[in-house]
């Protein structure tokens, strides 16, 4: 997850991370891929976009994100 808020900080852009078959994968917002990514988290240069649900957010690490 740090790798792609660097990643979204350097390209000023949103990135989703989120599962793939068993792996964590990253893509951008826009790309349709990342709609197949589950569970999964938006994030930009700041940070965590979503989920704000702290529960969640703490599962989502929990699982190796």
């Amino acid at each position: 997850m740090i790798l792609a808020i660097k990643l979204a900080r350097k390209e000023k852009k949103e990135f989703v991370v989120g599962k793939d078959d068993g792996r964590w994968e990253i893509a951008e917002i826009s790309d349709a891929a990342s709609d197949q990514l589950s569970p999964s988290l938006i994030v930009n240069g700041n940070g965590i976009k979503y989920p704000d649900d702290e529960y969640l957010y703490s599962r989502l690490i929990e699982e190796g994100s």
